[in-house]
């Protein structure tokens, strides 16, 4: 990884590209190009930023290597470095990611999901980004980079993982997600005009069916000024630095199981929960009563050291409450992850089984997140659970 670096003040972990600031440092500005050297710690980082959703990164970090190895990186361009005629497309996958990883698909057809939507720009520089930098969708700027030879925007509209194509920044910020076209398995191919985020996401759904559960995606086409006023700014950054950080606190003097409180020691907007063993997992259908459209887990974690103290776990998709002694100690937006306390992997949702130790840490909610609009759209009343909306760690 090429790094120049520029040196700026930083003070908080959410001031502007603070993501690459050390506790108590200053923040390092950064024009870099992402190579395949960079994958491992990238993939710590994208599975810790799905908080347990997103699915299972091993195909697509297969996929990707494969085109990063045939190149000499991507180029990563920050998003104030946007100029006027740039024009930002986002890209990742629509529908189910467990389909993804029981049938994954050619890589030709996120080439020709942005191709499809890049034809309506002729004339500009293309960018790509993430719409959602977390698990597998955290690859696709990546692999299109890597194989079209186009740089990408360190952005998305999501910094976390979120079930729906609609539940995103850019939708925030009034961007259109249209033009956007999805291509299947197949290499099938819909172009969609004219929808707005809501109805672009009603539609996508009822094509999955036909498609074989998922699709590659590409829309949310943006100017300079939009990526840079509407997307989560230095996403990419912060999930491969999560990931150096933890490598270096698995490598430093201690016990081995103390890597994860040393990871959240130092890296910024990264809080530690407890360990604690498995005890109870389960999983209930949603009802026809219920506006939630995914089945609801409750995990239950008996903290380490203490019999009757318990961590519980609300769930759909993603780990989406953290509740200790009856308050809500974390919430959506906020990320919190499961981690494996001995391969130091982080989990997805349904991977958990009873009997598992763990360590549970909180990643603090990008601020776009926290404001008024921003935790109107993503809190979680949007997944059903009527509790009071609380503040981010």
């Amino acid at each position: 990884m090429y790094i120049q670096p520029i040196l700026c003040q930083c003070s908080s972990y959410l001031a502007y590209r603070g993501y690459l600031t050390p506790k108590g440092g200053s923040a390092i500005f950064m024009t870099w190009i992402f190579g395949v050297e960079d994958l491992e710690a990238f993939e710590f980082g994208a599975r810790l930023c799905a908080s347990g959703g997103a699915g299972d990164t091993y195909a697509m970090s297969l996929l990707t290597r494969t085109f990063l190895e045939r190149s000499e990186g991507v180029t990563i361009v920050e998003a104030n470095e946007l100029v006027p005629g740039d024009v930002v497309v986002s890209a990742g996958l629509a529908g189910s990611v467990m389909a993804f990883g029981e049938k994954p698909g050619p890589a030709d057809a996120f080439f020709r999901a942005f191709e499809s939507v890049a034809a309506n720009f002729p004339g500009c520089r293309l960018l790509v980004c993430a719409y959602e930098m977390a698990g597998i969708n955290a690859y696709a700027p990546i692999l299109i980079g890597a194989a079209l030879g186009l740089p990408i925007a360190d952005l998305d509209g999501m910094g976390r993982a979120a079930p729906g194509l609609d539940l995103t920044t850019f939708a925030l910020g009034q961007v259109s997600m249209s033009p956007f076209t999805l291509v299947d398995s197949s290499l099938r191919s819909v172009h969609f005009d004219g929808l707005d985020p809501a109805d672009g996401e009603r539609s996508l759904r009822l094509l999955m069916e036909v498609f074989g559960g998922w699709s590659a995606f590409a829309g949310y086409a943006m100017d300079a000024d939009q990526a840079y006023a509407t997307g989560i700014r230095g996403s990419l950054a912060r999930a491969l630095t999560l990931g150096r950080e933890f490598e270096r606190s698995r490598i430093s003097p201690g016990a081995p199981t103390g890597a994860v409180q040393r990871f959240c020691a130092a890296a910024p907007g990264v809080d530690y929960a407890g360990r604690g063993r498995v005890v109870h997992v389960g999983w209930e259908e949603p009802t026809h009563a219920e506006p939630a459209a995914h089945a609801r887990g409750t995990i239950l974690i008996r903290l380490q050291g203490h019999h009757e103290k318990f961590l519980r776990i609300e769930a759909q998709n993603e780990f989406l409450l953290l509740i200790e002694d009856g308050m809500v100690r974390a919430a959506v937006p906020a990320g919190i992850c499961l981690i494996d306390t001995h391969t130091g992997r982080p989990l997805l949702t349904e991977s958990i089984l009873p009997g598992y130790s763990v360590e549970v840490v909180v990643l603090q909610a990008p601020s776009e997140w926290q404001s008024s609009a921003g935790s109107s759209m993503l809190n979680p009343a949007t997944f059903g659970y009527r509790i009071p909306l609380v503040e981010s760690p």
